[in-house]
């Protein structure tokens, strides 16, 4: 839903806390619903931030370390690159070197971004005061997304992360297609996006497929261990 809004829409309600979250069952369908409420914060992103943001992300998801230097400088950040993607991802530098959709939330990495926090104060501020001022109030619903994400025990997740590549591709392919006059290039693109999100689609059945494994390796295992109830 946040991806949707932030990539694709550009318009964002940015006080997603727990207690502005609704989950409801709808009358006419019976099938779970969640509802914003409290629509007295938005964010209505620029075009060219909005397009940069999602440049930014698929660089971060897909570990593309040149990309992301061009684009956390195109949003400002300047030499201070690493310390703008770590804040963007609450993540450590080594992570996001590693493949932030690769490698999962440690306590120990956790508590190193607290400790580097109050470490790195001046930067932080300095890095702030140079980022466009609608990042401010992304920095702040990403941090309230993320502390959901913690609560429901799903920060960091795969799924996650491909969600929102799918929307950052079909983002760009609509600018795409939009700038352009020609049939056939509208057509290329259409392609290539499809070609895309299938790529994104085959790797999540890889994943799912790779969990099943490893659920059914883990239920062998604990069978051979324990013995038999009598």
């Amino acid at each position: 839903m946040y991806s949707e809004m932030i990539f694709i829409n550009g318009f964002v309600h940015c006080d997603p806390h727990p207690g502005n979250v609704l989950v409801r069952k709808r009358p006419d369908t019976g099938k779970a619903e969640v509802v914003l409420l409290d629509h007295g914060l938005y964010q209505v992103l620029t075009e060219e931030f909005r397009l940069d943001y999602c440049h930014l992300w698929q660089s971060l998801i897909w570990t593309d370390m040149k990309k992301i230097k061009k684009y956390s400088q195109r949003l400002g950040a300047g030499d201070l690159y690493p310390l703008f993607a770590c804040m963007l991802t609450a993540r450590s530098w080594n992570s996001v070197n590693r493949g932030i959709s690769h490698v999962p939330v440690t306590a120990s990495e956790d508590l190193e971004i607290r400790d580097n926090a109050a470490n790195y104060l001046p930067q932080i501020s300095q890095l702030l005061s140079h980022v466009p001022r609608q990042m401010l109030l992304i920095f702040k619903t990403n941090d309230l997304l993320r502390g959901i994400e913690a609560a429901l025990g799903t920060r960091a997740s795969a799924s996650s992360f491909l969600n929102m590549s799918r929307c950052c591709i079909r983002a760009l392919a609509q600018h795409k297609k939009k700038n352009t006059s020609s049939s056939f290039r509208r057509t290329q693109i259409s392609f290539s996006e499809a070609f895309s999100l299938w790529q994104i689609d085959l790797h999540e059945l890889i994943l799912r497929v790779k969990g099943l494994r490893l659920a059914r390796w883990v239920l062998a295992l604990l069978c051979r261990l324990l013995p038999a109830p009598h």
